[in-house]
């Protein structure tokens, strides 16, 4: 009997000393993110460009099977209030209407430029070749790389090339209002979001002195000379992770990016269930982990021991312990809250936090699984070996 009392002892001690190092670790990085976030500037406060004789710009969008949302985003980018402007939309091997509706406007705006796209070269994934070809065929001296459902209010880049000339800039990335049905899908994008932002640290940036890197496809604004000497879209040909990559192939070159908010001037219908997000993502979770199977094992076990345990700690441990586990809790959920906030999306889909971990695992497990049973990714029709797929990383 004494023996198994110490045991318990100790296992309540284990619990304790796991439940008070988890809220230290949630509050540092809760910290870390939340003052980071408070470094990120706002679209909103760069005025619209005032220049006689402002740069040409290029807009580069690839577009494969988007019959339901490009209209809408085209029609947003033929308003906007710059000038000279030049559309380049490439059409990459669509199989519905998106061809035909593109043929209907640029009838109608001759400033858009269509081009066909009918066949994939080896060593190539569609959109990266896409935008490829796009940036191949512009003539601004900025290339805007953006996606066939993002919609733009029509200072957005007028804004942005202020922010560009204001800051001598060569890259400049957005980040953008995400349109979501639901409200527990909501919530999924506010952990995912504030995921990937505490990862990436978009804040550093703008700091020459960081490795920190950051790209958006909603919105990378690109000098057109630090695109084609940093290698351009040729230099990561087989990165499914092609926004992030060009932001990082851009920083390894030494050129000058940073990060806004762009929620009030950029917003896209993302996923409209979890399911068509679960199928999205999977094309790329395996290469966000960097292929590492260990990566996904550590993140596996931060999960639970950050967001899975604290909440079940509630009914199986008493006292102290039971109590710090209810501060971790009421500290995380405070921290989505403000997530919320700063993304523009309402607090009350928080209360979905304790069952979005769930989701997350599920979903990042069930992508690279797959991955790795069928040794690649299936990306809009076209198989990628696993193997092509490691050996095209940008390291």
């Amino acid at each position: 009997m004494p023996v198994l009392l110490s045991c318990w002892v100790e296992k309540m001690d284990f619990l304790l000393l796991l439940a008070v190092a988890t809220f230290i670790g949630t509050a540092v990085f809760g910290l870390q993110g939340f003052l980071g976030a408070r470094r990120i500037k706002w679209l909103d406060a760069s005025a619209p460009l005032d220049d006689a004789c402002p740069p040409a710009v290029s807009i580069i969008i690839p577009a494969l099977n988007e019959e339901k949302n490009i209209r809408q985003a085209l029609l947003s980018v033929l308003v906007l209030d710059y000038s000279p402007l030049e559309i380049i939309v490439v059409n990459d091997r669509s199989t519905d209407a998106t061809g035909a509706i593109l043929e209907e406007i640029s009838a109608l705006h001759p400033q858009l430029k269509v081009m066909h796209v009918s066949e994939l070269p080896q060593g190539w994934l569609g959109k990266n070749h896409a935008m490829h070809l796009g940036a191949g065929k512009a003539c601004g001296e900025y290339l805007l790389f953006t996606d066939a459902d993002v919609v733009m209010e029509p200072s957005t880049l007028t804004r942005a090339m202020a922010r560009m000339r204001a800051g001598n800039l060569d890259h400049l990335t957005l980040l953008f209002r995400a349109i979501l049905p639901s409200s527990l899908l909501q919530m999924v994008v506010i952990e995912f979001g504030v995921s990937l932002v505490s990862y990436l640290q978009p804040w550093k940036a703008a700091d020459p002195t960081s490795d920190k890197f950051i790209g958006v496809g909603a919105f990378n604004l690109v000098r057109a000379a630090a695109y084609h000497k940093a290698g351009g879209h040729a230099a990561i040909r087989l990165c499914p992770l092609d926004d992030i990559m060009l932001g990082k192939l851009l920083k390894m070159h030494g050129f000058m990016q940073e990060c806004l908010y762009g929620y009030h001037f950029i917003a896209v219908k993302w996923y409209g269930t979890i399911r068509e997000m679960i199928s999205g993502l999977r094309k790329n979770t395996f290469a966000a982990l960097d292929y590492s199977f260990a990566r996904l094992c550590v993140l596996t076990c931060l999960q639970l021991v950050f967001s899975i345990w604290p909440p079940w700690a509630l009914f199986v441990t008493e006292g102290a312990t039971r109590l710090v586990n209810l501060s971790i809790f009421a500290l995380q959920g405070t921290l989505f809250v403000l997530a919320a906030l700063y993304s523009g999306i309402a607090c009350r889909h928080v209360i979905w936090f304790p069952v979005t971990p769930y989701i997350r695992l599920y979903m990042t497990w069930k992508a690279v699984l797959a991955t790795i049973l069928q040794q690649g990714i299936v990306w809009r029709g076209t198989f990628y070996s696993l193997r092509e797929l490691k050996k095209g990383r940008l390291v």
